[in-house]
């Protein structure tokens, strides 16, 4: 039966690393970084926010969100383009409340079974998720194209904006204490009692976010509002 899946592997020349992220059909985002030419380490996979009835489109925003922020950091070279593929390999049964001890352990066979089983040659994002969502029974939504004038913003923000434009969210990385969502209807913060300063790649996200979202409210304002 094995697990089908979606995700890629970029290099940066400058830094020496590398860096794969491979979504799975449960909706779990693993990651694996490590030197150029290394066998990678996997890190913590990043699970669905249970219970969430649409964890594939919000993982795959996540996704989206890691690619750019990536090729902003210089990972521009693509040792495995973007691609859809099953794997023999099974992922490990996801908990229903998939955190805390009941959180998604590294699967590092599944990467490797990704790099071995993803097929050579160019790929979009986009067509390797539209490829997923087919094999697994979603409706890919149609790319909307995006408003005139937003090729001269950044690319981290153009994939914000892209996602705000598809009507999903943008949202902070799962942690205990503050975080933020953005969709096209607004901004909210999930703060409770606790305050803790954002981390300067916690910020460049936001920034990102917030950045997609005044130019997503520019485009669908009514005029004179």
């Amino acid at each position: 039966m094995g697990t089908l899946v979606v995700g890629f592997r970029l290099g940066s020349d400058a830094r020496g690393r590398q860096a794969t992220l491979v979504l799975t059909e449960a909706g779990v985002l693993h990651q694996s970084a490590g030197l150029l030419g290394m066998e990678p380490r996997p890190a913590r996979p990043h699970a669905p926010v249970a219970p969430d009835r649409h964890p594939v489109p919000r993982q795959a925003a996540e996704l989206r969100k890691v690619h750019a922020a990536l090729i902003d950091r210089g990972y521009t070279r693509e040792l495995i383009p973007p691609v859809c593929v099953r794997l023999d390999v099974v992922e490990h049964p996801l908990h229903v409340q998939p955190y805390g001890s009941h959180a998604p352990r590294p699967h590092p066979e599944l990467i490797a079974d990704f790099t071995g089983a993803a097929p050579s040659g160019p790929g979009s994002l986009d067509d390797a998720l539209a490829a997923f969502y087919t094999a697994i029974g979603i409706t890919p939504r149609p790319r909307t194209p995006l408003p005139p004038g937003t090729a001269a913003v950044p690319r981290r923000v153009r994939e914000a904006l892209r996602t705000l434009t598809d009507g999903e969210a943008l949202t902070s990385h799962p942690q205990r204490g503050p975080g933020w969502t953005v969709t096209a209807a607004g901004i909210r913060l999930h703060a409770g009692s606790t305050k803790r300063t954002l981390h300067p790649r916690e910020a460049a996200d936001l920034q990102a976010a917030l950045t997609a979202w005044l130019h997503h409210q520019q485009r669908t304002r009514p005029p004179g509002t």
